[in-house]
């Protein structure tokens, strides 16, 4: 076989590939002209199945004398080995960091460690490409991206990750392909991955241009010792009853601040799952507009600031993370869910050099649910390149990481991650698991309800620099450094300057 193999060329692979539509007579009279010889070719090139034998039978026949001659033993190629055999040897995956490598490492059937970021599946050579500085990712990729033209083979992308915040920039670009149509996934194959991860990888035609093995749902994370103080439970069930939608959660601050409470810490804490709100995108036929939601989030946050239903923080200032620890005084926080028993657990704790458990500062306090608006915050995207020259791998890979509900259930069993498998994550719903940072909370019963409701558009061009520029404006507005029209109006000199294209209506 090996002597055969060393015959069939990449170049004429591709030609063979090229007529393999039109039918097993063409193909054999290519075989012919390039000298190579192929004792049988196991059924018909388009459908796998013995349509073409005749034919193949007769090619069989008229080589059987030379086969003799060689004494080769038969070969059995499928078409799907034979395309297989002119991919190219090395896959190039773009990274910002190693997880996903790990994950490969732990999980991903057949994968074999070779180190120096290497790795094999296959005769094919997997490389991780990660940039010196993290925060170098989206340049380094983009240069490989956009210069592919002219590179080698076996200096393109292949794949690539894109972060939630970043999705849309890649999946409304030509530098992404399609999941369906160019990698070959199918409607059956993707049914099981919670819808909302697909919306967003798609584009407003609904092409899906990415996919994740990841389902990230962010949830609303409670002290349950305030809850108790204040509406006169913890359980999960009657909290979220109080905090169902926006006009019941503002309800809830005003009871909170009647007992010295505050409902969230600071200016940022509900703009997230208030961004999932919105029913339509920034821009339409080359207009800006606001979306009715953001102007919602502008005026409760006016009045929770007015009411002191907030303790004026920041995103990632010492007193936000003070918030969340022993002398807290804030009801909830919006968290993504990777970050509950990691981050929120550490600042938890009243000293971090004793174990993590419950009388260790306020570890086993907190308590979770789905809070007014399901929303998505984190997660990654795997998307294919155009210039890849590993299609059929490329497929395998988002099949067996996206698509594999056994798989993922494994890796959330043992990673205690929300994976992206209706299926598995409501197994994992209703298994008798605990969670001791949350009380012996269940969690996945309260992510699985918050992905199973969370629906949100394609995505946007313009809809995140929109919606970060617009937040941080009106941020100004609240903390006094601008007046309300003072912050809009230097909004709306942004965009202009950003996408001199749109029509900017005051």
């Amino acid at each position: 076989m090996n002597r055969i193999i060393k015959k069939i060329t990449v170049s004429v692979l591709s030609v063979l590939l090229a007529a393999a539509c039109t039918g097993c007579a063409e193909v054999t009279s290519l075989l012919e002209e390039h000298n190579i010889k192929i004792p049988y070719i196991s059924g018909d090139w388009r459908s796998g199945d013995n349509a073409g034998a005749g034919e193949t039978a007769a090619a069989g026949a008229t080589g059987a004398a030379e086969t003799a001659q060689e004494q080769e033993p038969a070969v059995q190629l499928s078409p799907e080995e034979l395309r297989r055999m002119s991919e190219g040897k090395n896959l190039n995956i773009y990274c910002w960091d190693e997880s996903l490598e790990s994950l490969f490492i732990m999980y991903y059937p057949g994968y074999e460690d070779i180190g120096d970021r290497k790795g094999r599946i296959g005769d094919v050579t997997v490389n991780w490409i990660l940039p010196q500085e993290e925060d170098k990712y989206m340049e380094l990729l983009s240069e490989k991206l956009l210069t592919a033209e002219y590179l080698g083979a076996d200096e393109r992308v292949d794949l690539y990750l894109a972060p939630e915040e970043d999705l849309a920039i890649y999946v409304n670009s030509d530098y992404s392909l399609d999941v369906r149509e160019k990698v070959g996934l199918t409607d059956e194959e993707l049914e099981d991955q919670f819808p909302f991860t697909q919306q967003m990888a798609s584009t407003d035609m609904g092409i899906l241009k990415a996919v994740t093995w990841q389902a990230s749902p962010g949830v609303c994370v409670y002290r349950r010792s305030i809850a108790r103080d204040v509406l006169g439970t913890d359980d999960p069930n009657a909290v979220q009853k109080e905090l169902a939608d926006w006009t019941k959660f503002q309800a809830t601050a005003a009871a909170m601040k009647k007992k010295e409470y505050f409902m969230v810490s600071g200016y940022y804490d509900t703009f997230a799952p208030y961004r999932f709100t919105a029913d339509r995108h920034w821009e339409n036929d080359g207009e800006l507009v606001i979306p009715e939601a953001m102007v919602q989030w502008r005026d409760m946050m006016d009045s929770f600031t007015k009411n002191a239903y907030h303790n004026k923080t920041q995103i990632g200032e010492k007193e936000w993370l003070a918030d969340q620890g022993p002398a807290g005084k804030v009801f909830c926080f919006f968290r993504a869910i990777n970050d509950i028993d990691s981050r929120m657990a550490a600042y938890s704790l009243a000293d971090a050099n004793l174990a993590p458990e419950e009388g260790n500062g306020i570890y086993g306090d907190y308590a979770v649910c789905c809070g007014p608006q399901s929303y998505c915050t984190g997660g990654v995207w795997i998307l294919a390149a155009p210039s890849t020259d590993n299609l059929l791998l490329d497929r395998e890979i988002m099949e067996n990481l996206t698509c594999n509900s056994t798989l993922m259930y494994k890796i959330a069993q043992n990673e205690e991650i929300f994976t992206n498998t209706v299926s598995g994550m409501r197994r994992l719903a209703g298994e008798n698991k605990t969670d001791s940072f949350l009380g012996g909370q269940n969690p996945f019963q309260v992510y699985y309800e918050a992905a199973s409701r969370l629906n949100c558009l394609p995505a946007g061009n313009y809809d995140r620099w929109m919606g970060d520029t617009y937040r941080n404006n009106i941020i100004k507005s609240l903390t006094g450094e601008l007046t309300r029209d003072e912050a809009m109006d230097l909004f709306y000199t942004r965009v202009r300057e950003r996408y001199p294209e749109l029509d900017v209506d005051e």
